[in-house]
Order: C-alpha cells, then structure tokens, then sequence
C-alpha cells in the first residue's frame, strides 16, 4: 500500500516520523476522515473547509497550494496507486505542527499524511445496546468542534464499552448534557421535530451532522439544536447516531427501549428514512 507524505507518494514500508515529532509528542495537529464511493470523495467541500477551519483555529500554516482542489486531486492519485477507485474506500488526511519547541512551539508549518484502504459501502444498520458515559467529559472550547490528534476521552469511553459488551457509548458534557456518541453523532425524532446536540456541548461538528441539519427541512422536519439531558430519551419516537460510514438506529439507551413497533416510532423512521435517502441525492 501507499501514503501521500507531503506530496509525496511513499510505500507505506518506506514511512518513518522522528521521536522528536510533535504528533507523537503532544498531539498537536488534527485530521479529517472521508468516505469515496462511486467515483467520488463525498461531502469534499465540507470536509476540506472544516480541515482548514481547524488548522487557523491550531494557527498552522497552510503549505502553497494546498487547496481543495489540488488535494482532491492528490487523493484521487493515492486511490489509484492502491488500486482503489473501483471500490468504496476510506481516507484519512492528518495535519500535524512540524517539529520544533516544547509545548510552546517554535514554527507553525506542517505536515501532512494522506492514506487511504478499502472501507465498507454506506449502511444504515441497528446497535442494540447503548449506554451513557459518565467517567470523562466533553467541553467546549476553540477546537471541540474538530477532529484533533487528542482523542482520550474517546479512547476511555471506547475501553468502556468494549468493557460492558456495549455496542455504542454515549458521552456527556461536564453538565450532564448528551453530546454524542463514540465515533458519530447523536441524534432523536419527537414531536416533528429532529433534535441534535448543539455544537455547545463540545461535540465534534460532524459532516454528515451538517448535512442532516441542512436537508431536514427539505422533508418536513423541524430541526432543534440544545442542551438536553439524558431523560429526554424517554420521549424519543426514534433514535439515530450517524457519521460519514452510515447510520445506526439505537434500540436500546440506558435502560430505556425505544419501541420501533409503535406506531409513532413507525411513522418517524419512515419519515427519517426519506431523509437519508436525501443523503445521495
């Protein structure tokens, strides 16, 4: 397999980073997952300006001609040098401070990785057992709402529910406010209305979380950002977390179960499921 290091196309073998770099050193950089199906990097501009959003918010600098469309196109070459464009794969860009300093650091220049392997076709499936996470909690702050190379409080609440036999874990902010899940973003149908975390909470502002708030009222869907506490689940018609890979319906949530056979939990995953059909269109 290939990367893409600094512009360069490398056999993965061939890759090597210094001790002395800050991405192991202090986490100091960010990264961008995306998904490529049917000939295409989806949801692109939207990724691309969160990746660019998040490195002004670290201050680091952009390299010349690091633009959407020259690593788009980058990235179409690593595709075709792992002989992937016929498949749905799964690509991830890091950008990380060069190295240079302690925690302070001494220049703002970068780094960057690009790879690339195969990945499953989007899906919409089921988790059947979730629970809350109280040990470690989201804030908000400058770069909450970005994918940074400081990923614990994920690590431990993924130690968590591989610990309990859970398929999802849900994280709460130091309020006691749902946030999100582990890897996606949460999300409830009541009352007409598609209810979400809002960005407040120190939850990572997903793409397909963009996408979903954009194209609900497209549906007929009324749309709520907020703080909610983990009750709210009881009055839930249906529950979903969602990123870039697909959609889960959530089953069962802390102790509470969302009955998909009511007749209400019908007619909101009928409703939601036109919404994600909206996703391709």
């Amino acid at each position: 397999m290939f990367l893409v290091y600094n512009s360069d196309i490398l056999p993965e073998t061939t890759f090597q980073l210094s001790a002395n770099d800050r991405a192991f050193q202090y986490g100091d950089g960010l990264f961008e997952t995306i998904r490529y199906a049917n000939g295409q990097l989806w949801f692109w501009a939207d990724h691309f300006a969160r990746l660019s959003a998040g490195m002004a918010a670290l201050q680091l600098i952009r390299p010349t001609g690091f633009t959407a469309e020259t690593v788009y196109q980058c990235i179409l070459q690593l595709l075709s040098a792992n002989e992937l464009t016929h498949q749905s794969a799964r690509v991830k860009i890091q950008v990380w401070r060069q190295p240079g300093g302690l925690y302070t650091p001494t220049v703002n220049t970068t780094n960057i990785l690009i790879t690339a392997q195969s990945g499953p076709d989007f899906s919409i499936t089921e988790k059947a057992r979730v629970a809350v996470y109280n040990a470690f909690r989201l804030s908000l702050s400058p770069v909450s709402a970005f994918k940074t190379l400081n990923a614990l409080p994920y690590v431990l609440a993924g130690l968590y529910k591989e610990q309990h036999s859970l398929n999802d874990i849900i994280l709460l902010d130091t309020e006691g406010n749902v946030a999100e899940c582990l890897a996606s973003n949460l999300f409830w149908f009541f009352d007409q209305t598609l209810h979400t975390p809002s960005l407040q909470t120190g939850c990572i502002n997903g793409i397909i979380r963009q996408q979903l708030v954009r194209l609900a009222p497209t549906v007929g869907i009324s749309v709520s950002e907020g703080l909610y506490q983990p009750a709210v689940f009881s009055k839930a018609e249906a529950i979903f977390c969602a990123n870039v890979m697909g959609i889960q319906w959530l089953r069962y949530v802390n102790n509470i179960r969302i009955d998909e056979n009511t007749s209400s939990s019908i007619d909101a995953e009928k409703l939601l499921n036109s919404l994600f059909a909206e996703l391709h269109r």
